[in-house]
């Protein structure tokens, strides 16, 4: 291979990146790998070993980029420049954070990252502060999260290194006010958002817009920016789209007009039947997943009860207890606790290990919040 033709397959991979298509993007940057490889490019090899990983995981392939990751880990030693050796740390600490990877030093690494920033830059940058809001995140920290995105934001154009995606910042930015009941600060973060950036911009815009309407109790806007978050999947990102999935159960079960949640023919269920995940999720959406699905069982208890329909993801509105004369399916109230029990507990456990991996107990105390609204409505019919 000439050096042109290396110049030729390394714009290929970018051309195929850009468009979305994340796994001919990595194939080619495995080849950009190997062939710099056999040249002795050290740097270049070591960038291209680092974009083939951060392909595959964006082709939710994240066990093909974490060994890959770590054979870049290996291979940069001290021979690798600052900024290459930050990168590669960047990379593996995303991975430990969102996919199943046996790390816990996270405060550790995030140090060390800070330092090799500091030692390139001489500012850790809006990247480093976002690896911190991410686990500040993952610890259900949301004010302090909110507080080192601010920062991020302010430092988004330098020093240090950047961000990938400003956008990304203003989405995360957007939630964490939601989680802090601040509607008006969210509002004004996802107003921040670029969706002429790229695809992955209008995703989290739609996103955003679909979490303001459940905190909005507004069943109709959110079932139409779940639309938008359908519409702009990324079909090669399977868990994308079942982070869509979520965003559509949600939306579908504010709107009493869908009827019965517990129904093979409510719009939910139906879209579940044609959309299983492949085995289980990946780490990074397996909690949020499985409370999604609790939350559907909760719905169905709710409709047997004779019930509005009420939105568990802010609980603005909370429920209000029927009377025993008010229940739809009497006869179903039981049953339909236990299947509610049930994904409780698989929930559960899914939130224990996250917990654990996180040092916190925020997702445990979730699900334990959603069952006392479930056995609230069970003892109505108990008494």
């Amino acid at each position: 291979m000439t050096e042109d033709e290396f110049d030729d397959l390394v714009d290929r991979a970018e051309e195929a990146r850009d468009a979305g298509d994340m796994w001919t993007a990595a194939l080619l940057y495995e080849q950009a790998r190997d062939a710099s490889l056999a040249f002795g490019w050290q740097a270049d090899f070591l960038l291209a070993l680092r974009m083939a990983a951060q392909c595959w995981v964006d082709a939710a392939e994240p066990d093909r980029s974490v060994r890959l990751l770590l054979d870049a880990l290996h291979h940069s030693g001290s021979s690798a420049d600052g900024t290459e050796q930050y990168w590669l740390h960047n990379l593996f600490l995303e991975h430990a954070m969102h996919f199943d990877v046996a790390v816990t030093d996270f405060d550790e690494r995030i140090e060390h990252l800070a330092t090799l920033a500091l030692s390139v830059w001489g500012h850790e940058g809006a990247n480093t502060l976002t690896q911190r809001e991410s686990l500040l995140s993952c610890r259900g920290q949301w004010q302090e999260a909110l507080e080192v995105t601010e920062r991020a934001w302010a430092h988004r154009d330098g020093p240090g290194p950047g961000v990938a995606s400003n956008s990304s910042l203003a989405a995360a930015a957007c939630l964490h006010s939601l989680k802090l009941g601040r509607r008006a600060d969210a509002e004004r973060w996802k107003a921040a958002i670029c969706p002429s950036d790229n695809a992955w911009a209008r995703w989290v815009l739609a996103s955003c817009q679909v979490e303001l309407a459940l905190f909005d109790n507004d069943a109709a806007t959110a079932r139409a920016a779940s639309r938008r978050t359908d519409a702009l999947c990324n079909a090669q990102q399977p868990d994308q789209v079942l982070a869509a999935t979520a965003d559509a159960i949600a939306a579908l079960l504010l709107d009493p007009a869908e009827g019965d949640p517990a129904s093979p023919s409510h719009l939910v269920r139906v879209r579940l039947a044609h959309e299983k995940p492949r085995g289980t999720p990946m780490f990074w959406l397996r909690f949020s997943w499985h409370t999604r699905l609790a939350v559907l069982e909760l719905a169905g208890l709710r409709h047997a009860a004779g019930m509005l329909p009420v939105d568990d993801v802010y609980y603005r509105r909370p429920q209000v207890l029927p009377r025993p004369e008010d229940a739809r399916l009497p006869g179903e109230i039981d049953q339909r606790l236990a299947a509610f029990e049930h994904a409780c507990d698989t929930a559960l456990k899914h939130a224990q290990e996250a917990d654990t991996r996180f040092g916190c107990s925020w997702r445990q105390e979730e699900v334990a919040q959603l069952r006392r609204r479930g056995r609230d409505i069970a003892a109505v019919f108990r008494g």
